[in-house]
């Protein structure tokens, strides 16, 4: 049953390159975070009629558009723990070099509903350091899980040293490192997923 679940969790992530970004903020926002339809029409500032006629034609599409399973294979956990960490680190130490040394060469990076989607270690960390990683402490990363996918709340620091939730990042990893992160910007009801929305430096939630 876990190598089933798994299989599904894989295929469901490598699939999402073939679909439009308002299909994939439709079927990751619906099916991976949750969310209503009415709440992700409000967020892509479109019908609910809108929002479900893109998650069936993303669900239609992922099925006809199947991954490799030899590319899919997952670590074992000990090594999925460890990268993860590891990730978490560099990220919140805007280490890019350490960064680039987790993802695979073939890496995507997406920010649904932004239609923007990163391929290559290249581009990606270009991105990252360019936008996202410039100062060190910026970011704290608190692991949680997505549809049973590894994932990381990730909090922005404020002038008064408060961490404010920013987005959620669901990985995708597979032997050789991480293959997809997909970033939602507007994350919404932290308490789905057990967490608060600002904490202190110091680790207390407000």
């Amino acid at each position: 049953m876990v190598s089933h679940r798994s299989t599904i969790r894989l295929a469901f992530i490598a699939a999402l390159q073939h679909l439009s970004a308002r299909q994939r903020a439709a079927l990751v926002l619906r099916d991976v975070l949750g969310w209503r339809a009415s709440e992700v029409a409000t967020m892509l500032d479109t019908t609910t009629a809108a929002v479900n006629s893109a998650l069936q034609r993303a669900r239609t599409q992922l099925a006809a558009a199947g991954p490799v399973p030899d590319e899919l294979s997952e670590p074992d956990e000990p090594g999925i723990r460890t990268l993860l960490d590891r990730y978490a680190a560099a990220f919140e130490h805007a280490d890019v070099r350490g960064l680039a040394e987790l993802l695979r060469a073939e890496v995507e990076f997406g920010m649904p509903p932004v239609p923007a989607w990163y391929s290559g270690r290249e581009a990606v960390c270009e991105f990252l350091a360019d936008n996202v990683l410039r100062t060190p402490g910026r970011w704290r990363m608190v692991p949680i899980r997505a549809n049973e996918s590894p994932a990381f709340a990730v909090y922005e620091r404020e002038p008064d040293d408060t961490y404010r939730l920013f987005c959620i990042q669901v990985l995708s990893v597979v032997e050789g490192g991480v293959a997809r992160v997909v970033t939602f910007l507007a994350p919404g009801r932290p308490e789905r997923f057990g967490i608060p929305e600002t904490f202190t430096a110091a680790g207390r939630s407000d």
